[in-house]
C-alpha cells in the first residue's frame, strides 16, 4: 500500500478511533488501527471485540492495499508531524514507512490478515436463551446527545456488575423512549417523546460504546440520528463513520421500584445556588466518602461536612420550606453530578422524606428528568 493523505483529516480520523483501541495490550493486534486504501479512499477501522468503529477518509492512492499500526503511536506522530501531508508506505514484514514535512519515520506493524472480524448489521448472538430487540431509535442528534448526557454517569465503573454497566434503553409505551443507568447507590432517567419508537424489552448498552456515540453526535453530520438495535448489536452511523457494539446480556434491575412515588418534602433551591454550595462544603468532606449533609428548616437549607482531619465547613441557602426540621446525608459528587446534567439558572425540586429514605432530583426545565440518590449516614 502507498497513498499520500491530508494531514489534518487523519489527525481527525485517527482521533476518533482512539478511545476504542486496546491499550492494555493483552492481544496487540488490539491495539492497532486497520488502514485499507482503494480507489482514492483510506478507510480507518479499530475494535476491542465488542465496541467497533469504521471510518472513511479521502486519500491520493497511488496503490491499494492493507496494513495495521499502532494507533497511539500513530496518532502521536501525525498529530506532531510539521507538513500539510502525510505519505504512508508499506514495506516488507509489515514495516511501514511515514514521511510528514521532513520528518521520516520506519514503524513496525501487523499483518493485517489477523486484524478481529468487527460487529456487523445483522449479525445474531445465538443461543435462544438471549433476548433479541430490533429497533430503531431517530431523533436529532442533540436530543440524543443530551439524553446520554444525562445517564452516562451514572453507570456502574463495576464491570463485575455486568447488568449496570450500560445505558438501559427501552419503550414502556409505543412513541416514548427512556434511558436509564444506575450503579446501585443512585439512579439517573431521562424520558423523551419519539415518534414511531417501540421495542418489545429493552436493551443495555455498554458504558464504553455509549461514550464513544456522544462523541460521534459531536462530529458534523445530519441533524438526525439513527440508532438501529438488531439483536444483540447496536450501531450508529454520522456522516462517514460508523460505531458497533455487542449489547449487555442480563436483566437491566427493576427500576420503577426504586423511585419514590412520593417525598414528604419538595423544596424548590437554584440549581446554581445549590451547585456552588455543595462544592464548597465538599472541599472539607471525607476523601474516601465524600459526605455531606443537607439539614432543612424554616426557610433555610444548611449544607455541611465535617473531616476529622482537616475541619469542618457550612453554607445556607434561603429556600421556601415549611415544615419539622429534617436532614440527610449524600455523596457530594453523586448530587453535583446530577446538577451538572441540569441547565444552569433553572429550578431545582429536592424530594426528602427522612433519612434513611433515597433523595429525588427533578427540575422544572425538564420535566422528563428524574434523579434518585441514596441517602449516607453522617
Amino acid at each position: 500500500m502507498e497513498l499520500v493523505i491530508d494531514r489534518s483529516s487523519l489527525v481527525s480520523g485517527l482521533s476518533l478511533v482512539q478511545g476504542i483501541v486496546e491499550r492494555r495490550n493483552t492481544v496487540p493486534i488490539l491495539g492497532h488501527v486497520l488502514m485499507e486504501s482503494n480507489a482514492g479512499a483510506l478507510q480507518l477501522a479499530a475494535t476491542d471485540l465488542e465496541v467497533g468503529i469504521r471510518t472513511e477518509l479521502g486519500c491520493k492512492s497511488a496503490q491499494g492495499g492493507s496494513l495495521t499500526l499502532n494507533a497511539r503511536k500513530l496518532f502521536e506522530i501525525v498529530r506532531e508531524a510539521a507538513g500539510d501531508e502525510v505519505q504512508l508506505k508499506s514495506l516488507d514484514s509489515d514495516w511501514v514507512e511515514i514521511k510528514c514535512g521532513r520528518a521520516r519515520f520506519k514503524m513496525m506493524g501487523l499483518d493485517p490478515r489477523q486484524f478481529p472480524a468487527m460487529p456487523r448489521q445483522g449479525e445474531q448472538k445465538d443461543k435462544g436463551t438471549v433476548r433479541s430487540v430490533k429497533a430503531e431509535l431517530n431523533l436529532p442528534a442533540a436530543v440524543l446527545a443530551a439524553m446520554i448526557d444525562k445517564t452516562l454517569f451514572a453507570v456502574s465503573p463495576d464491570e463485575t456488575r455486568y447488568n449496570l454497566s450500560g445505558v438501559f434503553v427501552e419503550s414502556p409505551e409505543p412513541g416514548t423512549a427512556v434511558m436509564v443507568a444506575t450503579d446501585g447507590h443512585r439512579l439517573s432517567l431521562i424520558r423523551r417523546e419519539v415518534k414511531d419508537f417501540t421495542t418489545q424489552g429493552g436493551v443495555i448498552i455498554p458504558r464504553k460504546g455509549v461514550a464513544e456515540l456522544r462523541k460521534l453526535l459531536d462530529q458534523d453530520g445530519d441533524a438526525e440520528a439513527r440508532l438501529t438495535f438488531d439483536g444483540q448489536l447496536a450501531w450508529l452511523k454520522r456522516g462517514a463513520t460508523e460505531i458497533s457494539m455487542r449489547l449487555v446480556e442480563g436483566e437491566f434491575p427493576d427500576y420503577r421500584g426504586v423511585i419514590p412515588k412520593h417525598s414528604r418534602y419538595e423544596v424548590k433551591v437554584k440549581r446554581d445556588e445549590f451547585f456552588a454550595a455543595v462544592r464548597r462544603v465538599a472541599i472539607f468532606s471525607n476523601e474516601r466518602f465524600h459526605g455531606v449533609k443537607l439539614a432543612f428548616s424554616a426557610d433555610a437549607l444548611t449544607v455541611s461536612s465535617t473531616s476529622p482531619d482537616l475541619g469542618e465547613a457550612s453554607d445556607s441557602i434561603d429556600v421556601d420550606f415549611k415544615g419539622e426540621d429534617v436532614s440527610i446525608g449524600f455523596n457530594a459528587s453523586y448530587v453535583t453530578q446530577a446538577l451538572n446534567a441540569i441547565p444552569p439558572e433553572s429550578e431545582v425540586i429536592l424530594g426528602v422524606t427522612d433519612e434513611v429514605s433515597p433523595g429525588v432530583i427533578t427540575t422544572p426545565a425538564d420535566s422528563g428528568f428524574t434523579y434518585v440518590v441514596m441517602p449516607m449516614r453522617l
